[in-house]
C-alpha cells in the first residue's frame, strides 16, 4: 500500500521542489523539501527510505539540468546515513531530527558539489557553501519537524512495517 502513495508523493514533491520552492529563496538558500522527506523516512522504515532516496533522487534528477544520477546517489548516501543513526541514538528526538537535517543538508551539498566537479562544472566551492548550503541547512532544520510529524502520521496510516509470521512469533 505504501508504494501506492510513496510514488505520487515523491513525484509531487519532486515537481514541487523544482517548479515552487527553489524560487523562494531565503538568504541565498532554498528549503529542500524532497531530502527532508527522504531523511525522515528514512528515519521512520530505514529500508524503504533506501528506495524512497532512490525514486525521489530520480525524480529530482529528472526535472534538473545536473548529470542524471547524481541526486539519487547523494539522497541514497545521506538515507543511509540516517537510517543508521535512527536506530543507534535517542529514536526520533527532536534534536536529533534536527541534526540530522542539518548533517543531511550539509552531506548532500557537498556530494553534489563533488560531482558536479568531477563533471567539470566550474564551482566557487567556498560561496556555494558560504551562501547557499549554510542558509539552505538553516532553513531545513526550521522545516523538519512539520515534515517529520506529516510523514510519521503517513507511516501510522500506512499500517505495519514488517509482517512477521507465526514461526517467527
Amino acid at each position: 500500500m505504501i508504494w501506492a502513495i510513496a510514488v505520487p508523493l515523491l513525484a509531487l514533491v519532486a515537481v514541487l521542489q523544482s517548479a515552487v520552492l527553489r524560487q523562494i529563496e531565503f538568504a541565498g538558500g532554498n528549503l529542500d523539501l524532497l531530502l527532508l522527506v527522504v531523511l525522515c523516512w528514512s528515519m521512520l522504515r530505514p529500508k524503504e527510505g533506501l528506495v524512497w532516496a532512490v525514486v525521489g533522487g530520480f525524480a529530482a534528477d529528472l526535472l534538473s539540468g545536473g548529470p542524471f544520477g547524481a541526486t539519487a546517489i547523494v539522497y541514497l548516501v545521506t538515507s543511509l546515513a540516517a537510517g543508521q543513526i535512527q536506530g543507534r541514538l535517542w529514536g526520533s528526538h527532536p534534536l536529533i531530527i534536527m541534526g540530522l537535517a542539518l548533517l543531511g543538508t550539509g552531506t548532500t551539498h557537498l556530494l553534489g558539489l563533488a560531482i558536479l566537479s568531477l563533471t567539470g562544472r566550474p564551482l566557487d566551492v567556498g560561496y556555494t557553501l558560504a551562501y547557499v548550503t549554510l542558509p539552505t541547512a538553516f532553513i531545513n532544520v526550521a522545516m523538519v519537524l512539520p515534515v517529520f510529524s506529516a510523514l510519521r502520521a503517513l507511516d501510522r496510516f500506512a499500517g505495519p512495517r514488517e509482517l512477521r509470521s507465526e514461526v517467527e512469533e
